[in-house]
C-alpha cells in the first residue's frame, strides 16, 4: 500500500507528455508513491487511477524544485504533483535501460540509411518557433557528418514541392482553430520564404520524404496520417538527425539509436535562462552540431 500520490498534470505536446511521465515515475519509484495520470496509448502507456489520501501534504514538482524533489528530498507520505516540462537529459542519463523498459517496443530496422525530422507546420507561421529556423546549409552540415545510403525526411508538412501563398494561409488557419491560436503571426511571406529555401535547399540530396504520416513517397504529400507513425518511424532508423524538437528527441532516446546528431544551441531564441540542456545530450553514440550563426534570419542572431 503506497501512503501517497503522484498526480501528474499533461500540457499539450507528445514529447512534453513522455518528459512529464518520466519525471512522475521517476519520483513515484524513488519515494514509494502511487501513480495518477491519463492514458498515452500511441506508446503504451495506460491510464492509472490511484485513489488520492487528501489528508497528507501536497507538494508541487516544477522546473524550478524538480533537482530537489527527485535527488535530495524525502517526499514519502507526501501527495505529489507534477506540474512542469522537465526538458534535462541529466535526469534520464542514468537510467536509460530502466526508462526504454516502460513504453511499448519498436525494433531499430534501417542500419544504412539516415534520417531527419522536420517540423515546420506551426512552426512556419508562428513567431516564437520562426526566430529558430536554420539554413539548409547548416542541415546539409549536419548531414555530411554521417555514411549513409539514403536521406529520409520525416515532417508534419503536407507536402513536399514549392508552397504558395495560399498554402501558407491554410496552414495559418488550422494552427488558428487549435490550441495555440493566440501565438503571435510570422508575415506570410517570411513563412514562405523559409519553406521554400529549406525545399530547394535540401532537395538537391535527393531524399525520400515522408509527409504527415504517409507511406513513403518522393515529391510531394498526399493525405494526412498520424502522427505516431511519424514517430515510430523516426525509432526504427539508427541513424537520426534532431533539431529542436522534443518528438524526434524522444524517439532516438527510447530507439537507442547509435549514431544521434542534436542541433547544439537548443531553441537559441529563447532568454538563456530559458534553455534547456538537451543541445547537449550526451548518451551513448550522441554528439552535437550546429551554432547560433546557423539562423536563418539573422535579424534574430542571439549571443
Amino acid at each position: 500500500m503506497h501512503d501517497g500520490t503522484v498526480t501528474i498534470n499533461f500540457t499539450i505536446g507528445f514529447g512534453n507528455n513522455l518528459f512529464q511521465y518520466t519525471m512522475g515515475r521517476l519520483l513515484a519509484e524513488k519515494h514509494n508513491l502511487s501513480l495518477r495520470h491519463r492514458a498515452i496509448p500511441e506508446v503504451g502507456i495506460e491510464q492509472k487511477d490511484s485513489l488520492v489520501n487528501s489528508g497528507l501534504p501536497v507538494y508541487i514538482v516544477n522546473d524550478g524544485n524538480y533537482k530537489e524533489a527527485l535527488y535530495t528530498r524525502d517526499l514519502r507520505g507526501h501527495n505529489i504533483v507534477v506540474s512542469g516540462y522537465f526538458e534535462d537529459y541529466k535526469i534520464l542519463k542514468g537510467n536509460l535501460p530502466r526508462i526504454r523498459q516502460w513504453f511499448d517496443k519498436v525494433p531499430v530496422e534501417n542500419t544504412d540509411d539516415l534520417i531527419l525530422h522536420l517540423r515546420l507546420q506551426n512552426r512556419l507561421v508562428q513567431v516564437n518557433h520562426n526566430k529558430n529556423h536554420i539554413t539548409a546549409e547548416s542541415f546539409k552540415n549536419a548531414i555530411s557528418m554521417f555514411e549513409y545510403d539514403r536521406l529520409h525526411i520525416v515532417s508534419d508538412a503536407e507536402k513536399w514541392d514549392q508552397y504558395t501563398l495560399q498554402d501558407i494561409e491554410k496552414i495559418r488557419h488550422e494552427i488558428s482553430i487549435g490550441p495555440n491560436a493566440s501565438a503571435e503571426w510570422v508575415k506570410p511571406e517570411q513563412s514562405l520564404e523559409y519553406m521554400n529555401h529549406l525545399i530547394d535547399g535540401l532537395s538537391t540530396l535527393d531524399p525520400v520524404v515522408h509527409c504527415n504520416g504517409d507511406d513513403m513517397i518522393k515529391g510531394s504529400g498526399g493525405l494526412r496520417g498520424g502522427f505516431i507513425k511519424d514517430f515510430n518511424l523516426l525509432r526504427s532508423f539508427n541513424q537520426v538527425i534532431v533539431f529542436n524538437s522534443t518528438f524526434s528527441w524522444w524517439a532516438a532516446t527510447l530507439s537507442g539509436a547509435q549514431n544521434v546528431a542534436i542541433f547544439n544551441p537548443w531553441k537559441i531564441a529563447k532568454p538563456v535562462k530559458d534553455r534547456r540542456n538537451l543541445g547537449k545530450t550526451s548518451f551513448p553514440g550522441w554528439r552535437s552540431w550546429g551554432s547560433p550563426n546557423d539562423l536563418y534570419f539573422k535579424k534574430y542572431k542571439l549571443n
